[in-house]
Formats: structure tokens, C-alpha cells, sequence
């Protein structure tokens, strides 16, 4: 037993605190750690007696860790060791939460697998303007006033260019800020206060943005909750902001109403220039409100509880595409490293009317082979197996020389149960008569059509994919011809859809884009680019989280660590990227540690 456990296990034993006639279980305790750090604290610090140095939550962190379980579960685990539950139950539901005043925290596990995640700055142009906060898969909050550029009574106050700068570091751009916007009022604005409630009617200064991808997925996001929270008085908050925009910790102190004044809420949080727009969360880490600015001698937040309806609507309707981690579900099934983009894309093209019509997956380096190409088939086809009455997947390669492309395409068409009306070129478009270039654009152009009527016939939002496969060794050029003429043709209609693994030296028709959600404004169709060839260590990380969660395992960030940091010990990488290259070996130790998991899962203390 390590030496942090064994001082905490003497002091504690020496409370003569007196127990209660409930019954307090190990997973009680568990959970109350989990949902209110703060009161945790204190209870733990009162069993011990009042030492000197009493045993922190933080003191037993290494600890936990070293043992490969989350700190909950190992305070709780010695607890009962001691016959103490019951004693630490009795001090948490005596004590009342009241954190220290104008401290800032950055070490609470909670915080650190959520807040730390989802709490974000807001760049107007190129100047961090203030906070926000990852509310969903790609919606953030944060205040209006942040995205302003002028009064509220002037013609377009939201126009300068909108980015958010994620918590990973990466800057994405800003797709929709109209989702949810409730201007602050003119008072504010010109840093006075309204009087009175009356003058706060529809302006909560909130504004809702939404990312061009759902990085809620890949960082995290705050859940809120389906009913907003009361705000008691000295009720504890924590501010997830970015003071004077650097990542200082979390604000924590305490609000205290106003009676009689429910529009905005003081609270002593510490806060600078730049946390305007933060999310607010109470010590169960529900969002309660927006951080607002200062109030002399106060600052203020904007309760949830004025504009939670409408941001509940948007929240709601915020779905994030599937993204897999196996191919089967199981660890039997291949696993899925990153690729999160390859989804993105598919879910975008499988929405009716949208620019994106699929994706076009490209190498990085050319001389590594199809790792990565081959496998897109597979995820396709197992995304699209998910709703089966509604797409149609039709696999072309050119493994053989096709001869007729296009005669290949009508034939696999016929044979997936595509009625198909006999095909004839018009006068001046048959091969000879004019151009090898215009004869094909012409017959891909009528094919199209034709495919595009077949799949509208088996019924409405019905869509028809085909996966075009890398050539091992290069297109004719009759190939070439056909294909980029199909290309251009199928883009432009509105029931086909495509991936295309490959041929990175074929300029094909239509517009690129970088992400799904760039396809969402006006202009013509194309598909999202991907590349393929690099794998991050925050993929293999996210691979073991979602496996975790699948597989129902409690893994934490320190079980992710344990199982991710063995799968890319000793290989070459560059700035904590690695070659594709090593994704067999990656995978297989990711799978091995899963497996231990679970076999060890019943067996933990």
C-alpha cells in the first residue's frame, strides 16, 4: 500500500464522527465524489479530525492512477475497506457547498475530461473577443456582445468574420451564427445598466454559432440540462473562461441574486477582459448561465433560464454523424482509426439537397501503397448498411481494363435492380462523329439521368453510391475520358452520390471541400476531400473512448492513457503524428489492451 493511502487510511480511521441508520453503498459515494468535488472535499478533510495536513483529493490522485482507477472509485474502494462509508456519508450530507472565493481550479477530473474540453475563444477577424463553450457535437455558446461589431440598434452588428479557437488548439471556422442570436441591450452595450427586468425583454446577449465540423465529438462537449437550474443564493458557480484569453483554470465563487431581478444574476467569480460569453456550471456541472462582464462591485451572468427554450431547440436538432469504431461493433470487427472527416462527409452527402455529394479520399504520399483506400470501401459499406431501404451501393474497380466505362456503369446498374430505358446517342454525338471528350460527356451526361430517374422510381430520398476504386496501375485514356465525364455528369444530379478512393493524378470536375459543413452554403456541388496517411495520438485516443463506452468499460482518462500510450510506445513519429503505415500494430495492442479490460473488469476493487 502506497504511503499517500495508508497516511489517509490512519487519520481517517480516528473520526469518532457518529453514523446514521441509512445504508451507504460504495457506488453512493462513488457517484457524490463525482458530482460535487467541492463538497467531496470537505467532507474527506472533516473526517480526518482536523490534522494539521490533512489527505487532499489531489494528494490521492497519483495514487489512483497508479492503480489504473479513477479517483472516485479508489477513495471509495479504501472507504470501505474501513468501514467508513457510512461516516463519509454522513459528513457529505451534512456539509453544504463553499468553495474558497476567487481561487481558480484546473484539476478536477470532471473539469478536466469536460470543461477543459469544451471551453473555447472566440476570434473576430483575427482578435480573441471572448470565451465560449462546446454545447453540442458543433454548436457553441457564448455571449452576443462577443460577436458584435457594433450597437445592437445598428444595420448589421454581427458582419466581421467568426472563428473559434478549440481547446486542442485548432481554429475552425464558424458555419451559421443565426441559429440563436438574442442581442444585449443598448444600455449594456454602451456599458450601462438597465433599471429594471422590463428592460431586458428578448435581449439575453447569447449567440449560438455552429462549427463546420462536430468537434464536440472529438473534444467534448457540456450536456444541458432539460430543465435549467435554479440559482440559489451563495449557490457555488464555476466560470469555464479564458481571462485576458490565456487558459488560467476556472473561475469559482458564488452568485447571489437579486430579488425581484432575474434578467442577470451577480456572482464574484474571478474574471478578466476576455471571459465574456464563458459557460457557467454549478458544482454538478449543468450549465446554469453565460458570464457576461462586470457589474460594479459585481460581476453578472445571464441565467440559463431566459433563453434555454430556444437553445434547447437547436441542441436537440445538433446530430452528430456515425462515427464508428469497429466495422462489426465487437473488437472481432476491424477498428477504426481517426476517419472521422470520411464520416462527415457521407452523413453531409446522405442529406437531400446539399452541395456535398460524397467524397473524395486522397493519399498523402503516393508510394505507400492503398493503406487507407481499400478500407474506405469497407466503411462505406457498413454506413450505409445502417439504413439499407435507403441507399444503393454499386463498387466499380480497374483491377481489368473496363474498355466501357460507362457500359460498365449501365450493366452493375441493371444487375443492383435499376430499370434502365435502352440507351442511343443522338445524331452528332456518336463516337466518330464529333470529339472522343463531347461523345463521352454526352452518353455520361444521358446516363446520369437515366440512373438519377431509376433511383427517384424505387421511391423519394432514395440515393445511389458508387465507390470508384484506386487503379493499381493507371488509367487508358479512353478510361480517363469516361471517368472524369461520369464524374462531372453524376455530380449534378441530385439522387447519385460517390466516393472516390484515389486517383490523385485525375483532376476531377466539380468544387473541394475541406469539410462537410463548408458544403452547407450556396454555390455548386463536389465532394469533401479527405486525406489519408497520418495518424494523431488524440485518434487513438478517441478510438480507445469510444471503444470504452461500446464496451461499457470505466476506463477514464488515465485507462485511455494506459491503453493508448503502449499502442505508440517506440514508434518513429513526427510532432506526435505517425505513419499510416503502423496501424495494424497500433490497432492489435489497442485490441489486446481492450481485452485485458474486460477480462480484469469484473475483478477490480
Amino acid at each position: 500500500m502506497s504511503q499517500a493511502i495508508h497516511s489517509c487510511v490512519v487519520v481517517i480511521s480516528s473520526s469518532n464522527l457518529s453514523l446514521g441508520d441509512a445504508m451507504v453503498s460504495r457506488t453512493d459515494i462513488e457517484d457524490a465524489i463525482r458530482a460535487d468535488p467541492v463538497r467531496a472535499e470537505q467532507a474527506l478533510k472533516a473526517i480526518q479530525g482536523g490534522v494539521q495536513r490533512p489527505v487532499t483529493l489531489e494528494a490521492l490522485r497519483p495514487v489512483a492512477d497508479e492503480r489504473g482507477m479513477s479517483l472516485e472509485s479508489m477513495l471509495a474502494f479504501q472507504l470501505e475497506k474501513q468501514g467508513l462509508l457510512e461516516a463519509y456519508g454522513v459528513a457529505l450530507a451534512g456539509r453544504e457547498t463553499a468553495a474558497p472565493m476567487d481561487r481558480r481550479f484546473s484539476n478536477f477530473s470532471a473539469f478536466e475530461r469536460v470543461g477543459k474540453a469544451a471551453a473555447c475563444r472566440i476570434v473576430l477577424d483575427n482578435d480573441i473577443t471572448g470565451s465560449g463553450c462546446l454545447i453540442g457535437p458543433s454548436l457553441v455558446l457564448t455571449a452576443w456582445h462577443v460577436i458584435a461589431s457594433g450597437a445592437p440598434d445598428t444595420p448589421d452588428p454581427v458582419r466581421k468574420p467568426i472563428s473559434v479557437l478549440l481547446a486542442d488548439e485548432t481554429r475552425r471556422s464558424v458555419l451559421k451564427v443565426s441559429h440563436y442570436l438574442s442581442p444585449c441591450t443598448i444600455a449594456e452595450f454602451a456599458n450601462q445598466f438597465p433599471a429594471n427586468d422590463a428592460d431586458f425583454a428578448d435581449c439575453h446577449d447569447v449567440a449560438l454559432l455552429r462549427l463546420s465540423r462536430p468537434d464536440g465529438m472529438r473534444l467534448n462537449f457540456l450536456r444541458v440540462p432539460d430543465v435549467a437550474p435554479r440559482l440559489p443564493s451563495q449557490a457555488n458557480v464555476f466560470v469555464l473562461d479564458f481571462p485576458d484569453g490565456r487558459p488560467s483554470g476556472w473561475g469559482i465563487g458564488r452568485v447571489e441574486p437579486i430579488a425581484g431581478f432575474e434578467a442577470r444574476v451577480p456572482h464574484d467569480s474571478l474574471t478578466n477582459g476576455g471571459s465574456s460569453g464563458a459557460a457557467c456550471v454549478n458544482t454538478r456541472y449543468e450549465l446554469v448561465g453565460i458570464h457576461q462582464g462586470r457589474w460594479e462591485p459585481a460581476r453578472r451572468l445571464v441565467p440559463l433560464t431566459r433563453f434555454h427554450g430556444p437553445v434547447m431547440e437547436q441542441v436537440r436538432t445538433d446530430v452528430a454523424p456515425r462515427f464508428l469504431w469497429s466495422l462489426t461493433d465487437t473488437l472481432d470487427g476491424q477498428l477504426v482509426i481517426g476517419r472521422d472527416l470520411f464520416f462527415e462527409g457521407v452523413a453531409e452527402a446522405s442529406r437531400p439537397g446539399g452541395r456535398v455529394r460524397g467524397v473524395r479520399v486522397s493519399r498523402m504520399n503516393l508510394t505507400a501503397g492503398t493503406t487507407g483506400l481499400a478500407f474506405s470501401a469497407a466503411l462505406l459499406e457498413t454506413v450505409l448498411d445502417r439504413d439499407p431501404g435507403r441507399h444503393l451501393l454499386i463498387r466499380l474497380g480497374f483491377d481489368q481494363p473496363l474498355q466501357d466505362l460507362l457500359g460498365q456503369v449501365r450493366r452493375r446498374a441493371a444487375e443492383a435492380g435499376l430499370a434502365l430505358e435502352p440507351d442511343a446517342a443522338p445524331e452528332g454525338a456518336r463516337a466518330g462523329d464529333t470529339t472522343p471528350e463531347a461523345a463521352a460527356g454526352d452518353e455520361a451526361r444521358r446516363l446520369a439521368q437515366a440512373l438519377d430517374a431509376a433511383v427517384l422510381a424505387k421511391g423519394p430520398d432514395r440515393l445511389l453510391w458508387f465507390f470508384f476504386e484506386n487503379p493499381a496501375t493507371g488509367l487508358t485514356e479512353g478510361e480517363r475520358i469516361a471517368f472524369e465525364a461520369f464524374v462531372d455528369a453524376a455530380l449534378k444530379q441530385p439522387g447519385l452520390r460517390m466516393v472516390i478512393a484515389g486517383f490523385e493524378t485525375i483532376s476531377t470536375p466539380g468544387e473541394e471541400f475541406a469539410d462537410a459543413g463548408a458544403g452547407a452554403s450556396e454555390g455548386p456541388p463536389g465532394l469533401v476531400v479527405e486525406y489519408v496517411g497520418h495518424i494523431k495520438r488524440r485518434e487513438v485516443e478517441i478510438l480507445v473512448e469510444r471503444a470504452g463506452r461500446a464496451l461499457q468499460l470505466d476506463l477514464g482518462d488515465v485507462g485511455v492513457r494506459q491503453i493508448a500510450n503502449p499502442a505508440l510506445r517506440n514508434l518513429p513519429s513526427q510532432n506526435g503524428v505517425f505513419d499510416v503505415a503502423h496501424s495494424v500494430q497500433i490497432v492489435t495492442v489497442v485490441r489486446e489492451r481492450l481485452v485485458d479490460w474486460l477480462d480484469a473488469q469484473g475483478e477490480r476493487p
